[in-house]
């Protein structure tokens, strides 16, 4: 193989070219117009590689070719020329790049079905004790954060308020706020003055729209609903688009309510 620099070979490999390209090239600076067998012959590779490596850089347009006689004889016009091979690869990579612009829409559309596989988590809880862990798992997310809650008529939900006080407490020390929508009730004012004492800001829609036997909860990425029946029946769902879509619902009748 001809002895090229180190640096000078280490160069021409980081703009893309391989050992037989290079090899062919600095031959022709030596030897000037030559034929495959004579490049192949003096550097010392196969025939075949370098028929290839020549037929590279003709195509891009770093080496010159001619006839000479029956065969084809290569050149290297001036060390300038080198330049060619990045503006093929150049060339090449705009018009990959123009390719993938035209396939994007479609790409983007199959992206956008395919979706985000996104688990759902659901806990049963069952009775008083079940009722009040619902609260306690709403202190389970960053201090300053906010629960958005729905219940109906407080006159007849009055389980667990004794056991509730520490719920409350937890929740201003670490200043999670809370909003509280209710159906109007005769002394929905007393709850509204009240409000700021439990860190908590009230509404209230008229019964005639809004009287559930259900109160709901939503925090992070959890909604919690309890059935006030018999069983006091409670379910935790964890799923973060339900509850952007309970917490959307939620804005919907808060904005509505006084």
């Amino acid at each position: 193989m001809i002895e090229i620099p180190k640096q000078l070979k280490s160069s021409l490999k980081n703009i893309g070219m391989d050992s037989a390209q290079i090899q062919a090239v600095f031959f022709l600076f030596q030897n000037g117009i030559s034929s495959i067998a004579a490049i192949a012959g003096g550097v010392k590779l196969p025939r075949s590689t370098i028929h290839l490596a020549v037929e590279s850089l003709v195509e891009r347009g770093v080496l010159g070719v001619t006839a000479s006689g029956k065969r084809r004889v290569f050149y290297v016009e001036n060390p300038e020329k080198i330049r060619k091979f990045l503006e093929h690869e150049e060339l090449e990579t705009r018009k990959k790049v123009s390719e993938l612009e035209l396939v994007m829409p479609e790409l983007r559309s199959l992206f956008a079905l395919r979706g985000e596989s996104e688990k759902i988590d659901i806990e049963h809880l069952e009775g008083e004790d079940g009722f009040v862990k619902v609260f306690m798992k709403s202190l389970d997310q960053e201090k300053g954060g906010e629960v958005l809650r729905m219940s109906g008529d407080p006159e007849r939900f009055t389980v667990a308020r004794d056991r509730l006080k520490e719920y409350r407490e937890l929740r201003i020390k670490r200043k999670i706020k809370t909003k509280l929508l209710l159906p109007e009730f005769p002394d929905i004012d007393d709850e509204r003055l009240e409000a700021r004492i439990k860190f908590r800001e009230v509404r209230a829609l008229p019964k005639a729209i809004f009287n559930s036997n259900l109160q709901m909860s939503v925090w992070t990425d959890h909604v919690a609903l309890t059935v006030w029946d018999k069983g006091l029946h409670s379910v935790i769902i964890t799923n973060r688009s339900i509850a952007m879509f309970m917490r959307m619902l939620f804005d919907i009748a808060w904005n509505q309510a006084q």
